[in-house]
């Protein structure tokens, strides 16, 4: 099925949508694994007079080759292909499509962002899916419908991989650490973020070429897709309170970035607008649910996997499963501070009934 470009179709405004996305500050947020301290190393009082070696820096940066983002996220790609491939991983593309996107949702944003790379490095492999399990899990308390979208890249974390795997794993995080991965995805600023679409560069790599014809999956050159963006968005003038855009087509959302860049060239937060993005591969689909969170493109936007030709309405069921796993997040977190505040009650009985004991 060719990718259509017309991706700009007006939907009625939803008043409702504010609901399911409560303010940050009111959701729990699950413990991380706790970053050590990257303190430079403590030098000696007296230096010997002739170090045998130089000594090696604690944290490293791993800088982004310099090129333009396209090609610094294609090459990052490249690299996690080629290694998961040479470390025989298997035909299981979500192993390494989940690493990637788990390490580019990595929380800790900023300008230190890559000295996390040592840390992440220094795990062993079953403690490194752990790390990336919690990851997901951090996402899913803000954005549970985008990361059961997800779910067929996220999923494998919770699995008991072989050691083969779990070796794979390893490789591949490093090859893409070591690459800058995390100084390409470690910006605070969504702008940065979504100068490049790394999840696009992934699939397209580990796709076979017999499952992009069978799927008609050709994701469209970001190129192509800012040139078209900028001709059709032209001054921005034509957007009003109740913009809304639906792509049926998006594979990993293409398209959705590039419109989105031409909005913030023209000083307007894409974040404000509803964006529905709709694709029949689920691996495509979840690529599109991670760049949405990674592209802070807003609590207004939804994601679909289905045939966009099917007599449904899929914004109408995106809605309502959105609404649903967000109840299920309230339900899960009253139930949390419930468990929380009976462990507290009983402890502090305990400690009262010791002390009149004693």
């Amino acid at each position: 099925m060719p990718q259509q470009l017309n991706i700009f179709a007006q939907q009625p405004d939803d008043e409702d949508d504010d609901m399911f996305f409560p303010p940050p500050a009111q959701a729990a947020r699950p413990r991380l694994a706790a970053v050590p301290d990257l303190a430079t190393r403590t030098l000696p009082t007296s230096p010997p007079p002739r170090p045998a070696t130089k000594p090696k820096p604690t944290a490293r940066r791993y800088p982004v080759p310099r090129s333009s983002p396209h090609k610094a996220a294609q090459r990052i790609a490249e690299v996690a292909v080629d290694t998961w491939h040479r470390n025989h991983g298997g035909g299981r593309m979500d192993i390494p499509v989940g690493l990637v996107a788990a390490l580019s949702l990595w929380p800790l944003k900023g300008p230190d962002a890559p000295l996390q790379g040592g840390y992440i490095l220094g795990l062993d492999a079953r403690d490194l899916v752990r790390l990336l399990r919690e990851c997901w899990a951090y996402w899913w308390m803000r954005r549970p419908d985008l990361v059961h979208r997800a779910a067929p890249i996220a999923r494998w974390t919770e699995e008991d991989l072989s050691d083969h795997h779990l070796a794979s794993v390893k490789a591949v995080a490093h090859a893409v650490i070591t690459n800058g991965l995390l100084t390409l995805t470690g910006s605070s600023d969504p702008d940065d973020l979504a100068e490049c679409d790394l999840m696009s560069w992934m699939i397209t790599g580990l796709r076979s070429r017999g499952d992009r014809n069978w799927l008609g999956e050709f994701h469209t050159p970001p190129e192509v897709c800012d040139m078209i963006a900028r001709m059709q968005l032209g001054d921005g003038s034509d957007i009003g309170p109740d913009f809304s855009v639906l792509d049926p087509t998006a594979g990993t959302g293409g398209m959705v970035r590039s419109l989105a860049q031409a909005m913030r060239e023209r000083q307007i937060d894409p974040a404000a607008y509803r964006w529905h993005l709709v694709d029949l591969d689920p691996i495509s689909a979840a690529g599109a649910a991670v760049n949405m969170m990674l592209w802070g493109m807003g609590p207004r936007t939804t994601v679909w996997c289905g045939n966009s030709l099917a007599p449904v309405d899929t914004a109408v069921l995106a809605q309502e499963e959105k609404a649903e796993l967000f109840e299920l997040r309230e339900r899960m977190q009253m139930g949390a501070a419930t468990a929380y505040a009976i462990g507290k009650a009983e402890r502090l009985i305990a400690g009262v009934v010791a002390e009149k004991a004693a």
